[in-house]
């Protein structure tokens, strides 16, 4: 931030002292005090932003505790990463003020698409019959889930070691979300003589929620994340770190999640092809195998939805479904307006004296085509599909840096096991979607930065590593 560290430390350590002095005399203790608070946690933010970026990691599955501010009640992880976006702004400016030289900042993946959901949406405004309501939709959680959960984090992952510090602390959520299953498997929280793990309550607080898609769309992004934290170990680590990746993937399996039985079958499928691409193994026998784990999955999924709770849970994504393709009907180029299914969920008397309450849409087709039309679903469907573009690009271009390409291929299947849950699920705008999708692209940037340009054939011939071998080991 500047050309004397140590002095800009100490105004950053003496200021909010002195002013908490100033203020003790004025007002009472207790302000000053949230206020210092307030100051310290962001002078520090400033300070080091890192600092925010693994708060975000480790708060981004608990979206179910929200904190009351004013009028609103946002999730510790969206305030978390507010405050870490504008102290990053604070640095730039400081830095350009001091310097000259303003940063140089890249496009990151999908800003054409993003653009275009953003007008979309803005065009969407004129339908609804809430503007400010539909606009701060709008505003949040859909533009703010992308520019802070994959904007921000493929800013500040610009160092291998920044983005390890990152693996870890997915590694610490993975253990706990594993842990909470585990937790209500052995002492059920729901009666009955079939046992799922869901997430449980700490202190009379479910910061998780009380459902079990809301625990199983956390270990279907962090399990993967297991296989980038063993490329990394070595040893007896790294054992822990498949044991640890194997429990995320049988929690997740005991949710009883068929939105996670096919995420997982999904990731499985990517990784198979990866594999077999090292490898050079014939497609016949690969697609064999592909066939083999979808069959498996749907047959799994087939069992799940025959039993009493699920034909229950089919009915309300039924009529959900057909709420939102009468507003599609209605509005088919720009949908009614951001943020309004859940009004047409209510004025719809049937499902409310079926259902009693009104829930979102159950993916983010229904939800896009109700809300912005086939324009807007477009628009969604470019940006997902240039951030995954990207991160499987990446994969092709390091291939003589096994250690990277291993991290890219797992992070790879974690993003795309988080956009397939999410054709199912309500998570399609918030952290849990988007923060696995920026960790990802942070990873396919620094692979192809750290492992350098790819060797020609020519000159070099590119030896394929033996994957599991080399992780095994």
């Amino acid at each position: 931030m500047t050309r004397h560290p140590k002095i800009t430390t100490a105004i950053m350590a003496i200021a909010p002292a002195l002013l908490a002095g100033v203020a003790a005399a004025l007002v009472p203790a207790i302000p000053v005090f949230v206020g210092w608070g307030i100051v310290v946690a962001f002078a520090l933010l400033c300070w080091r932003p890192m600092i925010g970026m693994v708060l975000i990691v480790l708060t981004y599955p608990f979206l179910a505790y929200e904190i009351p501010v004013g009028p609103l009640h946002i999730p510790p992880v969206d305030l978390v990463a507010l405050a870490t976006a504008v102290a990053v702004s604070v640095r730039f400016v400081w830095s350009w003020s001091r310097t000259g030289i303003r940063p140089m900042v890249e496009l990151p993946p999908g800003a054409l698409a993003f653009g275009m959901l953003t007008v979309v949406g803005m065009l969407s405004l004129v339908h609804t019959d809430n503007f400010f309501g539909s606009a701060k939709f709008l505003a949040r959680p859909i533009m703010f889930g992308y520019l802070m959960f994959l904007v921000l984090p493929l800013h500040l992952l610009d160092a291998p070691q920044r983005l390890f510090r990152v693996f870890r602390a997915m590694g610490v959520i993975g253990v706990v979300a594993a842990a909470m299953g585990t937790w209500s498997l052995v002492l059920p929280v729901e009666p009955g003589a079939l046992r799922r793990a869901v997430p449980v309550a700490i202190a009379g607080i479910a910061p998780l929620g009380t459902n079990h898609n809301l625990l199983a769309e956390v270990l279907v992004s962090v399990a993967p994340v297991g296989i980038a934290l063993a490329t990394l170990a070595s040893g007896t680590m790294r054992r822990w770190m498949w044991a640890g990746t194997a429990w995320c993937v049988v929690i997740a399996l005991a949710t009883f999640s068929r939105n996670a039985w096919l995420a997982l079958a999904v990731e499985g499928v990517v990784l198979l092809a990866a594999y077999a691409h090292a490898h050079g193994i014939a497609w016949r026998r690969v697609l064999g195998g592909m066939g083999v784990l979808v069959l498996m999955a749907t047959m799994a999924v087939g069992v799940l939805s025959a039993t009493g709770v699920a034909q229950s849970s089919n009915r309300n994504r039924l009529q959900l479904m057909t709420i939102a393709f009468e507003q599609f009907r209605a509005h088919p180029w720009i949908g009614g307006g951001t943020g309004t299914f859940l009004d047409a969920v209510r004025r719809d008397r049937w499902y409310m004296a079926d259902f009693g309450r009104p829930l979102d849409a159950h993916g983010f087709v229904p939800k896009l085509l109700a809300e912005t039309g086939m324009l807007g679903l477009a628009a969604y469907s470019g940006l997902l599909g240039a951030v995954l573009y990207t991160i499987a690009r990446a994969s092709l271009r390091v291939v003589h840096a096994p250690r990277w390409r291993l991290m890219v291929l797992a992070l790879l299947a974690s993003a795309v096991g988080s956009v397939a849950f999410q054709l199912f699920n309500t998570s399609y705008f918030v952290a849990k979607l988007w923060l696995p999708l920026g960790i990802a692209v942070a990873t396919a940037r620094l692979a192809q930065r750290s492992a350098g340009p790819m060797p020609s054939r020519s000159s070099e011939r590119i030896e394929h590593p033996h994957l599991l071998r080399q992780l095994l080991s």
